[in-house]
């Protein structure tokens, strides 16, 4: 069975089957030949290195650890794919706003600024007092580690 989570486009999970060889099998190979138990991939190349037994209860872990060990931390950096269509949207009109009115895009563009600061100062901060690493907050934003902890160190409750 594939798994898929609607925000995490590229990334399906499923129970690879593990060849005698140590190799997984691909889905189309698997039932024609003999397999020594499942492990967990993902459709962008990741693959666990826990193996369990060629069970149905080993499917079952082998796509939970899927989930727990490679979607999970994905999907919490993930914006949701309604935000983004949104977002996208917001996007396409400022330029056409800035085309056609540039003074007042100029204006909307100045408050937008102004509460996006905040919003990422409190994103920083519920992100590092949930736990998040500097590395994890850089990776988020598409920057360094030490970047990330630079520009908000000051701002968030935990460092």
């Amino acid at each position: 069975m594939t798994l898929k989570i609607p925000d995490l486009a590229g990334h399906e999970g499923y129970a690879a089957p593990v060849l005698p060889d140590g190799s997984t099998a691909t889905t189309s190979t698997a039932f024609t030949r003999t397999f020594v138990g499942y492990q967990a991939a993902c459709s962008c190349g990741w693959t666990d290195r826990r193996r369990h037994p060629p069970t149905p209860e080993g499917t079952k872990e082998a796509e939970y650890r899927w989930w727990s060990a490679h979607a999970a931390a994905l999907l919490a950096a993930a914006p949701p794919s309604w935000l983004v269509v949104k977002s996208n949207l917001l996007h396409e009109q400022l330029v056409g706003l800035a085309a056609d009115r540039p003074l007042a895009a100029l204006t909307l563009l100045a408050q937008m600024e102004t509460w996006q600061r905040a919003l990422l100062d409190r994103a920083v901060s519920a992100a590092r007092a949930s736990g998040a690493s500097w590395t994890e907050i850089g990776d988020a934003m598409g920057i360094t580690k030490q970047a990330a902890h630079e520009r908000f160190r000051t701002h968030a409750t935990s460092s």
